[in-house]
């Protein structure tokens, strides 16, 4: 059965940068291809079909059908057989569609196959992400990235793209930070690949610094992750009062934003990362390509792990997420954070409270919760305020004024009985320097 969405308006076009000039397209028309294998349910592939639908959205092109097909062994030319082969094609062409995309990973060899079946371009589920990623790229750093990502990922397809990639116009598959560098020349490819390695290791480097200075200056580190669209950047404008771009769209955000986050009416700073979003199957090529910039989040005393309520299947963003974290050996304290409560019933929200009762529960576009979180963060980093009775000599004093607020003082003789607003953390510190601290009398 044809999943057919509303034929797009002919004459909407888009305008696309590719290299430094700009270019007018039609918005392509996209028959995407799900796929059902080994013990999948259908539930979970229209789960996947969907994120897919949303992300050739987000790449600007159309969903114009949509198609469900069951591989039980894969077809080393085709990946979906011959018969079912077959059926997509006469229903590609019957439709005028411009570009085909699987919601699956093909080897080069099926990808020029399909190509030259298809009689237009077909992509996979990698090379559309990489795609968005290549639209949204704007530091010199992401897009160093997202082209060393791009050109390993076409090394071993370019004898299959038939013509230049110079030639080639805007679209799913077909642009890129560097695409007019991207020469088919393999030995030129390859020595692309190699300088855009050594131009992120330096940049590293860079982070690398400005992160010992951070430490050098004690200034704590909180990251900002999760599932793509989970809302993210909203959270960090939302904390920060600071402007980040954010959508409602997948990979809105492909690089790293770090501001400034002042907590305790001033008293303390604390520097926020928002990250990459994360999406189930994320390509090994753009995993590698971030790690970099991931690697942020290794510096991190906590984690806010940003969790969109709304979705259909919430576990599988947070397995997704831990998934990815645990590959780039990120081992952090984490705070679950479920965004976008206002969009959730009732019976839905309790239900997730139940599972996650140590969660937190915000809406961060209406700013929902987000004190509250603050209060949270600083807590974890910088330790609860609690009330204590301490036991000093007179010259401890100045001592104990800096590390602490005096609510009063008793004179004891030779020593002073001082009732004192701390954090917890420094409870041990003070133990350690024979401080006697005692429980406030509540009665």
């Amino acid at each position: 059965m044809i999943d057919r969405e509303n034929t797009p308006d002919q004459s909407s076009k888009r305008l696309l940068t590719v290299s430094d000039r700009d270019i007018f397209i039609e918005r392509q028309k996209a028959l995407l291809v799900g796929i059902i294998s080994g013990n999948q349910i259908r539930a979970d592939r229209e789960d996947s079909l969907k994120e897919i639908k949303s992300l050739v959205s987000t790449a600007g092109s159309e969903p114009f059908i949509q198609q469900i097909r069951r591989v039980e062994k894969i077809d080393p030319k085709t990946f979906v057989g011959k018969g079912a082969c077959s059926e997509l094609v006469d229903l590609s062409k019957a439709n005028d569609i411009d570009v085909v995309i699987f919601d699956c990973e093909l080897t080069p060899g099926q990808q020029r196959n399909l190509r030259l079946l298809f009689e237009c371009d077909v992509v996979d589920r990698t090379g559309l992400i990489l795609d968005i990623f290549a639209l949204h790229a704007n530091s010199k750093e992401a897009t160093a990235q997202v082209e060393l990502a791009m050109s390993i990922y076409l090394k071993p397809r370019l004898a299959g793209l038939g013509k230049s990639l110079n030639q080639q116009g805007g679209g799913i598959g077909t642009r890129g930070p560097g695409e007019a560098k991207l020469e088919t020349d393999l030995r030129l490819i390859e020595k692309r690949i190699n300088k855009l390695r050594k131009t992120i290791k330096k940049i590293e480097k860079q982070r690398i610094l400005q992160s010992s200075s951070r430490k050098k200056n004690k200034i704590p580190m909180v990251s900002i992750v999760g599932y793509t669209n989970a809302g993210k950047s909203t959270l960090l404008n939302s904390l920060t009062g600071t402007k980040a771009y954010a959508a409602d769209e997948l990979f809105a955000t492909v690089e790293s934003l770090q501001r400034e986050l002042v907590v305790d009416d001033g008293d303390n700073k604390i520097i926020i990362s928002d990250t990459v979003g994360f999406i189930q199957n994320l390509p090994t090529t753009l995993v590698e390509s971030f790690k970099s910039t991931l690697e942020v989040a290794k510096d991190a005393e906590l984690l806010l792990h940003v969790v969109d309520a709304a979705a259909a299947f919430p576990e599988k963003h947070i397995q997704t997420v831990h998934e990815i974290l645990e590959q780039i050996e990120v081992n952090s304290k984490e705070l679950i954070l479920f965004n976008k409560i206002d969009k959730v019933d009732p019976f839905t929200l309790n239900s997730i409270k139940e599972k996650y009762p140590h969660a937190m529960y915000l809406s961060a576009l209406k700013n929902s919760g987000t004190e509250e979180i603050l209060k949270k963060i600083s807590n974890f980093i910088f330790g609860k305020l609690v009330i204590k009775k301490v036991i000093i000599n007179p010259s401890e004093i100045d001592y104990l004024a800096k590390n602490g607020e005096i609510i009063s003082v008793i004179n004891q003789g030779n020593k002073l009985e001082v009732e004192l607003q701390l954090r917890d953390n420094l409870i041990p510190v003070f133990e350690s320097s024979n401080i006697l601290i005692e429980d406030v009398d509540d009665t």
